[in-house]
């Protein structure tokens, strides 16, 4: 409670960013580099080895096939010391959450325990990122946290979702668990766990998910200890505060190679989850020195949905776009963080005021606020950057009753296959399924043969969109069409994504995706009922889901591009013949496939002539995509929001 009552009170004032941890004075001992290298990566090790640990025994797939959790380490002063194989959005902000903690509990921190947090206005994400963080201590001092954030299937709200798109407030997001001990110095608190798997569904599997959570930092704290063993304590910190060092002073050389200057960029969200649209997003990026300073000023009050951003999430998505465009062997800890700094207005769609819901935090705003910053950042390191990423209009939330084995059976499944593409960067396309910008391709689609097997559900469809990604020089990942029917009765579907307004955008001259969007088809009729990237429909008996993700936005100028590859990604079922042509400029014989040099140059040369506009980004207006529309038929129906 005294959190709550700190936040609002806070709510009155700017919140500024993350505050900078004070560094030890430096040992006047040399490090040895040997051993740097051997105890850097034996953190590394021991973070691979609590990853492995929670995908190998999760109980849901949308963490054990779907991979939505991350794992770091941490020291006694909540500095993130390493993590592997996580998802940024994630990593970016674990360490706001866990200074909450270490500041509820203070003294009362012991061996043993195991405190859990899931509340947004605790330093969390959003409520369907549940995090457990371990204490770890060596011969009495306390030296480590191990700490797991973990995406939950469910999270007790009013609707079957982890990520509710019409909740109103906290209240109607589900449970919410400020920092609370699940174990007190090794001692289970049976009362609490009962509680809190008392309010979800699934609870089964939520109770196994629970379970991997906590032999993940339990592997690690053992791990840990084990090192500290081996070392000793004063020496594990001593290279621990010169791993810190040595990120500080590269990322501190990154960042004076940018140019100093202000940068603007703007992105807007499809829509206020209540039918109001283009909900604008500004972002001002200061560079001085070796700081970067992101502002969100720029950007619409908070709206009255889930739609809205939480603290941790504005620190996560200012700071991701950032160390994305550093050089990628410098380690991504503390030392990297201390050189960015955030903050948004209390009260704007950036940093929402309590209690207002921010349950699509992450992938709503998180992934438009990301988008900003890398439009902003395209005006200043313009190699660096990369065209827009595919926002996740398509990852619905799915439930229902499976009644294939005689029994019914209560089901859900948050549904990656639709996942959109990454945009393209100077010197290379982007990935596809990079799912969205929280997770950097860093999330899984489910196997085919697994959805099925797992859920009542056939999938009909699963293929490469053509011309579904941005165009350029380098051009973005394919989206993805996917159609699935339900097979045991109706089927609820939650969708709660972004980015089929407005497309993920081109850069230096490429073009962005399509946008992309869902529907469902009844199969006598043909009817199409497409919805907006938020809503609820029912998949009845007799219907279908379909959906077509969006490609990642392009860089560069298209007729820049190696007709080879341009033929490549025609053959490859990226590209149609169509724009191979006139977006393009490459001519190839459509029943050959053979490409003709001297009609390409010469058509090359025409379109070079007939295109002058120049942009650094593209779209740069709101509600720019088109592909809803162009393929509504007659009697088809569109819905904004629809619940």
């Amino acid at each position: 409670m005294a959190r709550t009552s700190r936040l609002r009170h806070e709510g009155k004032r700017t919140v500024k960013s993350k505050a900078k941890s004070k560094a030890r004075p430096k040992s006047k001992a040399a490090l040895d580099p040997i051993t740097f290298s051997v105890i850097l990566n034996r953190f590394n090790t021991i973070a691979n080895e609590m990853t492995l640990t929670m995908e190998k025994t999760a109980w849901t797939s949308v963490i054990a096939l779907a991979r939505d959790f991350s794992c770091a380490i941490y020291d006694a002063k909540a500095r993130q010391i390493c993590m592997m194989d996580a998802l940024p959005i994630h990593t970016n902000s674990l360490h706001v959450v866990l200074q909450e903690i270490a500041r509820v509990f203070g003294d009362d921190i012991h061996d043993g325990d195991v405190i859990a947090c899931n509340h947004a206005y605790s330093g969390n994400t959003h409520i369907g990122d549940f995090v457990t963080a371990c204490p770890v201590f060596h011969k009495g001092k306390h030296m480590f946290w191990t700490v797991t954030k973990g995406h939950q299937l469910d999270v007790g709200a009013f609707v079957p979702s982890s990520v509710p798109a019409p909740a109103e407030n906290i209240w109607q997001e589900g449970l919410q668990l400020p920092p609370i001990k699940f174990y007190d110095k090794g001692k289970r608190c049976d009362d609490v766990i009962r509680m809190y798997i008392a309010n979800m569904r699934w609870q089964e599997w939520l109770n196994g998910d629970l379970m991997a959570q906590l032999g993940s930092i339990w592997n690690g704290r053992r791990r840990l200890v084990e090192f500290a063993e081996e070392y000793g304590n004063d020496e594990i910190e001593r290279y621990s505060e010169g791993i810190l060092d040595y990120a500080d002073k590269r990322m501190s050389e990154e960042i004076r190679a940018m140019p100093d200057g202000d940068y603007d960029g703007v992105s807007w969200l499809d829509s206020n989850g209540k039918g109001g649209t283009n909900i604008q997003i500004g972002a001002r990026v200061s560079i001085r020195g070796d700081k970067v300073h992101i502002d969100f000023s720029n950007s619409a009050p908070q709206v009255p949905s889930a739609n809205n951003s939480s603290y941790g999430v504005m620190q996560a998505a200012a700071g991701i776009p950032i160390l994305c465009s550093i050089d990628p062997t410098i380690p991504h800890n503390d030392g990297c963080l201390r050189h960015i700094t955030a903050d948004a207005p209390v009260g704007s769609v950036c940093n929402a005021a309590y209690p207002a819901s921010t349950a699509l935090a992450t992938v709503g705003p998180g992934d438009t606020m990301q988008e900003a910053v890398w439009k902003a950042l395209a005006h200043a390191v313009p190699e660096r950057v990369l065209g827009g990423n595919g926002k996740d209009g398509n990852l619905p939330m799915l439930s229902g009753t499976d009644s294939r084995s005689g029994v019914d059976i209560e089901w859900g499944c948050l549904f990656f296959n639709g996942g959109p593409a990454g945009g393209a960067t100077s010197k290379a396309d982007g990935w596809p399924l990079i799912m969205t910008s929280a997770g950097m391709g860093g999330l899984k689609i489910l196997s085919v043969e697994l959805c099925e097997l797992l859920y009542p559900m056939r999938i009909d469809r699963q293929e490469i969109a053509a011309d579904s990604m941005g165009h350029g020089k380098y051009h973005g990942g394919p989206g993805v069409d996917v159609k699935m029917t339900p097979t045991s009765g109706a089927m609820l579907c939650e969708l709660f994504g972004e980015g089929q307004s407005n497309p993920p955008f081109g850069a230096m001259n490429g073009t962005p995706g399509i946008g992309g969007g869902s529907y469902r088809e009844n199969i006598r009729s043909g009817k199409r009922i497409y919805y907006s990237s938020k809503g609820r429909m029912v998949i009845e008996d007799g219907e279908f889901w379909a959906g077509i993700s969006s490609g990642g936005g392009g860089y560069g100028d298209p007729l820049q591009r190696d007709p080879e590859a341009v033929l490549e990604s025609l053959i490859g079922g990226f590209l149609s013949l169509k724009s191979t042509r006139e977006v393009y400029g490459v001519v190839v014989d459509a029943k050959t496939m053979a490409l003709n040099i001297e009609k390409t140059k010469a058509l090359r040369k025409k379109l070079r002539a007939a295109r002058k506009s120049k942009a650094i980004t593209t779209p740069n207006v709101p509600g720019y995509a088109t592909w809803v529309k162009k393929s509504l038929r007659s009697g088809d129906e569109y819905l904004i929001d629809a619940q």
